[in-house]
C-alpha cells in the first residue's frame, strides 16, 4: 500500500514519552503491519507456525536487545502504550527483518526473490562539494506502506532517519556529522542478539566512525546487514552476519546490496550465489564511474536505474509478482554537511524531495 505523502514525526522527551508520541501517531500502521507479519508466518508460509510460536520466537531473540539497551526497551513500551496494542506487536515490528528471514526459510509460496536495499558511496573526488556522499534505495514488501521521516532528540544528539512506522531506527544522519545507510542480507540462522532497528538507532547516537564500529560489533546481530557508516571523509562497511562480523574500509566508488564479501560472513548467507544482488551493485558502480562533480540530487538518478539483470533485478524495484517487493523511497546523505534528502516512492518517479539538515 502506498501512502500519499511523506510523513514527518518529531520525537522528544524521555524514552517512554518518545515512544508514546510515536505510537499515537502511527497506531493504524502498527496494527496493520503486525497483522500482516502474523499472516506471513502463520498463514502464507508453506510450513507455518502458530501465533504463540511466533511470539515465543520473537521474545527469545529480544531478550539480549532489551537488556543491552534499556532506553530503547522503554521507548518500545511507550510505543505499545501510545498505539494501544499488545507488547508483542511493537516488538514484532522491530524484528521485521528477522521475521522476514524466518518466513523465507519456511518457504512462503511463491518463494520470493527479494534482494533488499542497495547502496552506493561516492568518494570526495567525485562530488561537487568535495565530500563523501551516500545513497540507497529503501526496499520492502509490497504490502508495507511508505517509510516515515523521524526527527529525534536524545540526550546530547539530534538525528534524522528514514524508517518504517512503529520501528526504532533506520538510515540517516546526526548532529555529529555521522551518516549511515544499510542493506539487508538473508541469513541461514537467527541467533539472539540485537535486531536491525536497535543497531541502526544506536549508530545515530555515535560521534565518530570508530565509536559506531564498536557499537555495531559489540554484540551478535539477529539479522544480516551491511552497516555503512561515514563522517563525510572516511567510511566503513560493517558486515554483520549473526555471530560473525567483518569491518571493511570503503574506498573509491563503492556499492553493496544483499550479499557479503567477507568469506566468513558470506558463509552465513542463505544463498551462496546472489546474481540479482551483484547486478545491482555493478549497475550502481558503472553509473557512478561515468559521473564527476556529482551534486546531491544527482544521486537519485543512480537509484532510478532500470537496466535488468538476473532474475529481472533492477536497482529501482517496482511491484512485481516474482519479487513481491518494491523500492518505497530513495535516500541521499551528506554526513559532513549533515544533510539528508528523501524522495518517497520509486526513485524514477521524480517526486518531490524533502531535505533535512541536522544541527
Amino acid at each position: 500500500m502506498k501512502d500519499e505523502s511523506i510523513r514527518v514525526l518529531w520525537l522528544t522527551g524521555s524514552p517512554r514519552e518518545r515512544g508514546r508520541q510515536h505510537g499515537r501517531a502511527a497506531a493504524p500502521w502498527i496494527r496493520r503491519y503486525w497483522a500482516e507479519l502474523v499472516a506471513e508466518a502463520t498463514v502464507r508460509a508453506a510450513h507455518p507456525i502458530s501465533l504463540q510460536e511466533l511470539r515465543e520466537w520473537i521474545q527469545e531473540r529480544a531478550v539480549p536487545a532489551l537488556e543491552k539497551d534499556p532506553d530503547l526497551a522503554l521507548e518500545l513500551e511507550g510505543l505499545a502504550e501510545g498505539a494501544g496494542v499488545p507488547w508483542e506487536a511493537v516488538l514484532g515490528l522491530n524484528f521485521y527483518e528477522e521475521i522476514a528471514d524466518l518466513v523465507h526459510e519456511r518457504g512462503r509460496p511463491p518463494r520470493p526473490i527479494r534482494p533488499r536495499c542497495s547502496a552506493v558511496v561516492l568518494p570526495p573526488d567525485r562530488t561537487a562539494a568535495g565530500r563523501m556522499l551516500l545513497a540507497q534505495t529503501w526496499d520492502g514488501a509490497d504490502w508495507w506502506g511508505d517509510p516515515w521521516l523521524f526527527l529525534v532528540e536524545e540526550e546530547g544528539v539530534r538525528m534524522a532517519y528514514l524508517a518504517d512506522a512503529g520501528t526504532l531506527g533506520g538510515v540517516g544522519v546526526n548532529s555529529a556529522g555521522i551518516g549511515s545507510v544499510h542493506t539487508g542480507v538473508t541469513l541461514r540462522a537467527h541467533p539472539p542478539g540485537l535486531p536491525y532497528t536497535f543497531i541502526a538507532r544506536r549508530i545515530l547516537r555515535c560521534r565518530s566512525v570508530e565509536e559506531a564500529v564498536r557499537v555495531v560489533t559489540e554484540a551478535p546481530s539477529t539479522a544480516g546487514c551491511h552497516y555503512i557508516v561515514s563522517d563525510g571523509v572516511h567510511a566503513v562497511d560493517i558486515e554483520m552476519a549473526g555471530t560473525v562480523s567483518a569491518v571493511r574500509p570503503v574506498e573509491g566508488i563503492w556499492a553493496t546490496c544483499a550479499h557479503f564479501e567477507d568469506p566468513a560472513c558470506a558463509m552465513q548467507q542463505w544463498r551462496e550465489d546472489v546474481p540479482a544482488s551483484r547486478h545491482r551493485v555493478e549497475r550502481l558502480k558503472t553509473q557512478a564511474a561515468a559521473r564527476s562533480g556529482v551534486q546531491l540530487l544527482d544521486l537519485f538518478e543512480l537509484l532510478a536505474d532500470h537496466v535488468p539483470g538476473p532474475e529481472g533485478a533492477t536497482v529501482c524495484r517496482h511491484p512485481n509478482p516474482a519479487s513481491d517487493s518494491r523500492s518505497a523511497a530513495g535516500v541521499v546523505i551528506d554526513p559532513q554537511g549533515r544533510w539528508m534528502l528523501t524522495r518517497m516512492g520509486n526513485p524514477c518517479q521524480s517526486l518531490p524531495v524533502v531535505a533535512l539538515c541536522v544541527f
